[in-house]
């Protein structure tokens, strides 16, 4: 149960595996933003991009246990729950419904926002949260034109307004560096390089234990 009535963060993303990145980055924007709660949603069929590896199941319980002591994150495990492809303006409205007290801030890279018009009804987005975007350092991307425009026309520094305001702002968020990314870590167990220290110690051995990643040529090796 949330007992605040602070903005809830909202980070969406396969974590195929959930990592010390994620973990990090969300710790960080509840701490800078005085969120409420920070809720990572598991994508169950991203219209966007590739399937993952690991499958929804194994991807819930590694962020329940990678969460179960900091109250401030939490599994969010609504689109896993739903039949065919995740759409965010339908988790949106979902969460919306569950808070209606709570501001909501959709939290997603610089990146991913500037290519946000070839999401499905992406305008309704703003109808339910703010955005917070997050500078990601070696990443750029050529911005929408439409993505420009709403960037100009919400775009706000005040942490507060997040707060006073149910929906409907973009915010800029640049977190302290910390180089960590999912297809770093398949990589690594592909080649069956380790990624220890990447992410946490409990998550990563059930990787190893279930053969998760794992290429044909590395398991040979054993």
């Amino acid at each position: 149960m949330i007992h605040s009535s602070a903005p809830i963060g909202i980070l969406g993303g396969t974590f195929d595996p959930v990592h010390n990145g994620h973990l990090r980055l969300a710790m960080e924007l509840a701490t800078d933003l005085k969120l409420a709660q920070v809720r990572l949603i598991p994508n169950g069929r991203p219209p966007h991009r590739e399937q993952p590896g690991a499958t929804p199941g194994q991807r819930a319980k590694w962020i329940r246990v990678a969460t179960a002591n900091e109250p401030r994150l939490a599994l969010d495990d609504r689109e896993l729950m739903r039949d065919g492809a995740s759409y965010m303006v339908d988790t949106l409205a979902s969460l919306r419904a569950d808070f209606p007290g709570h501001p909501l801030c959709l939290i997603m890279g610089r990146d991913v926002f500037a290519k946000l018009p070839s999401w499905y009804e992406w305008e309704r987005l703003f109808e339910y949260a703010h955005i917070v975007l997050i500078e990601r350092p070696g990443l750029s991307a050529e911005f929408a034109r439409e993505a420009t425009a709403e960037l100009e026309r919400r775009s706000t520094g005040d942490i507060d307004e997040l707060h006073r305001r149910q929906d409907g702002l973009i915010y800029n968020y640049a977190p302290p560096p910390l180089a960590i990314s999912a297809s770093r870590i398949r990589k690594l167990i592909a080649s069956g390089e380790s990624p220890r220290y990447l992410l946490p110690a409990t998550i990563l051995d059930d990787i190893m234990d279930y053969k998760i990643y794992r290429s044909p040529a590395s398991e040979a090796e054993e």
